[in-house]
């Protein structure tokens, strides 16, 4: 059974040149687009619990660089990130400077902020395209940077 199947895949380009019409080349250009899987974001396995002075050094107003801008805040116990004009995001904290959406692929990574001067502070927030723009791609991710 196996030398038939070894057998039957090298003679498999044979017969599809066999089928194509007379005096024209089997389609080779016709290719298959395999994309990769998209970049998972996933809850951490164990929370950090952030205390609300810790949360204040990073909270507030940021700038992103696409030009839209960025809100991160509590709500009681919860934290929440807005996103341009988008609805408030639910944090998890997987570490005190680092937090992931609880259910969109969102991750924000603050850098930690210097105690001498908390005014200036430098994120990375990692988002899927579509919360951007309407025409990205679904399985895209985008990286923009924010400031404070």
């Amino acid at each position: 059974m196996k030398r038939m199947i070894i057998g039957f895949a090298c003679l498999w380009p044979a017969i599809a040149v066999a089928q194509a019409p007379q005096g024209q080349a089997p389609d080779v250009e016709a290719a298959v687009r395999v994309t990769g899987t998209p970049e998972r974001i996933s809850l951490p396995p164990q929370l950090h619990n952030v205390w609300y002075d810790e949360f204040d050094a990073v909270a507030g107003e940021y700038t992103l660089s696409n030009g839209s801008n960025m809100s991160l805040g509590m709500w009681g116990n919860r934290m929440y990130a807005r996103i341009g004009k988008g609805a408030p995001l639910q944090l998890v904290a997987v570490s005190p400077y680092v937090f992931v959406g609880r259910r969109q692929q969102v991750k924000i990574v603050v850098q930690e902020p210097d105690r001498s001067d908390s005014s200036r502070i430098h994120a990375t927030v990692l988002l899927p395209s579509r919360m951007l723009s309407s025409l990205a791609p679904v399985h895209e991710y985008t990286t923009v940077l924010a400031r404070r």
